[in-house]
Order: C-alpha cells, then sequence, then structure tokens
C-alpha cells in the first residue's frame, strides 16, 4: 500500500474491507501510510455491518465506497434501503455490484435508478460490473446512463470469474460517447499490454464454467474454489458451481463447495437437472 500511494501522481489509492475480516484498526493502519479511499464491502442485504468501518473512515477523514455484493439477489427497492444504510452511516458512494456477473442491462437500470432516487445528492451511485455473460462493459453504459457516476474497472479485466469490465475497453467506449472520464486512454492501453499481460498466469476467460456462473448467479470468486474440488472429487467444475448457484451460497462460504462436490461425486451418472441439492 505504501509503495502504491509513493508511486502515484493524481491516482487515489483505496482498500477494500469486508467487516468480519479487516477491521477499523486495519483502516486505521492503510490510512497511516496514505491510502485515502476506504471500500467497504457486505452481502447486499447486510448493508448494518458495514456502519462501524464507515464511522471510522470518516473520522480518519477517508473518501467512503460501499459496496453491496451479489447485487442481482434483492430487488431495486430492498437493494436501495440497504444503500440507505450504508449512506446513514457516512458511506459516500454506494455501488451496484454485480459479483456474478448475472444481471441483464435492465436490471442494472432498475437498481441503478432505484439507488439514485432513494440517495438523491446524499450520495453517489457506483456500478461494478463481471463479464460472465459478456455484458460488464454494457452494463457500465447503461449505468452511467441511469445515473452512476463511479465505474470500476480492471486492466486485462483481470478478475474472478470471468473477469471484470476491462478498464481499456471503458475508457475506450466512455470517450467515444463524449463521456470525460480523465484517464489517459493510450496510457492505459499500454500498461494492459505491456505491464500486466506479460504477468498474468492465467487470463480471464468466458468459458463454461464462468458462464454458469453468470447464468446461476454464482458469487465469482468461487471459480477456483470449484476448479481445484473438480479435480479432486472428479466432477465438472460447471455442474458444482450450478448447484452452489442453486443452492443460494453467498461470499464467505467457499466451504460449501466441498460439500456440493461430494455429493455430486455420488451421484456421477446423474443427469444435471437431477443433481441433488445439498440442505
Amino acid at each position: 500500500m505504501a509503495t502504491a500511494v509513493q508511486t502515484v501522481d493524481r491516482a487515489r489509492i483505496a482498500v477494500l474491507v469486508l467487516p468480519g475480516l479487516g477491521t477499523v484498526e486495519n483502516l486505521r493502519e492503510v490510512h497511516g501510510v496514505g491510502a485515502t479511499v476506504a471500500r467497504v464491502a457486505t452481502h447486499s442485504t447486510e448493508a448494518d455491518v458495514s456502519v462501524e468501518h464507515f464511522g471510522a473512515a470518516r473520522e480518519l477523514g477517508m473518501e467512503t465506497v460501499g459496496f453491496l455484493m451479489l447485487s442481482h439477489r434483492i430487488g431495486p427497492d430492498a437493494l436501495a434501503k440497504q444503500a440507505r444504510i450504508m449512506a446513514d452511516a457516512g458511506c459516500q458512494c454506494v455501488y451496484v455490484v454485480d459479483s456474478a456477473g448475472a444481471l441483464l442491462p435492465n436490471g442494472v437500470r432498475d437498481r441503478v435508478q432505484a439507488l439514485v432516487a432513494e440517495l438523491g445528492t446524499e450520495a453517489q451511485v457506483g456500478f461494478h460490473g463481471h463479464q460472465n455473460l459478456s455484458l460488464g462493459v454494457a452494463n457500465s453504459i447503461v449505468a452511467y446512463e441511469a445515473g452512476a457516476r463511479q465505474i470500476d474497472g480492471t486492466l486485462c479485466a483481470l478478475g474472478a470469474g470471468a473477469g471484470n469490465s476491462p478498464t481499456e475497453i471503458l475508457a475506450a467506449v466512455f470517450e467515444s460517447l463524449g463521456v470525460p472520464t480523465g484517464v489517459d486512454i493510450d496510457g492505459v492501453l499500454a500498461a494492459a499490454e505491456e505491464i500486466v499481460k506479460p504477468m498474468i498466469i492465467r487470463l480471464p476467460v468466458a468459458d463454461r464454467a464462468s458462464i454458469v456462473q453468470g447464468r446461476f448467479g454464482v458469487y465469482n470468486s468461487f471459480l477456483m474454489h470449484a476448479e481445484r474440488a473438480a479435480d479432486r472429487y472428479g466432477v465438472p467444475a460447471h455442474r458444482i458451481l450450478r448447484r452452489v448457484g442453486e443452492a443460494g451460497y453467498i461470499g464467505g462460504q467457499e466451504d460449501m463447495i466441498i460439500d456440493v462436490a461430494i455429493d455430486l461425486a455420488k451421484h456421477k451418472t446423474a443427469a444435471p437437472q437431477d443433481d441433488p441439492v445439498p440442505a
């Protein structure tokens, strides 16, 4: 974190905190070395666990951002109520986070509009997309048109599942739309191609397993856990992920993947639609 702060000229360095893993003391530590943005992430129905972290971050003078993960799991109105909890706690921008790459454009539009209507001028709205259904960039455009003013991306789409919306593509697309981003497009293209790409062992891709994640709304960080379980128990990762989605597991329940894999291994001859879903 300290190295990142010392390296940048214009960018602000952020930290992402998950309450229960990241603590208020952790926030103080990163603030002490120069981080100025605190992103606090919760499941879309659990915004109340972020209150203490937002309060501490604001006391430190940090910019605050809230992540409502797996936003596809609840409707626009319910999501807006969760955003209200974060805003009242001191959050300055609340994100619709499509952690599974499951949202279609209409779903993004409805959720962003609901948050904009709820928060008004009290807080901005952001959008975080994934490429599982190849809609990360398209959904980002829709989010902007619906009122989102912070849009996430990663170089080379580096991220879980099929990857995030690629920053280099977002920058080029928004330029074409006449939306100012402040991003040096030639510079970000060079960074992606010449610096990040050579370092990546595995480029994100919308393959069978990651498409299944988008189709069944599976938290994207489950992908590699499912692949390891698939190798260990001899069942396809895409079948594991489908069962995980149908069971409704959320981030933090990665250990349940093993139970799913073991259960599938007992029924290898069953058709996918007959796979039992663990209680």
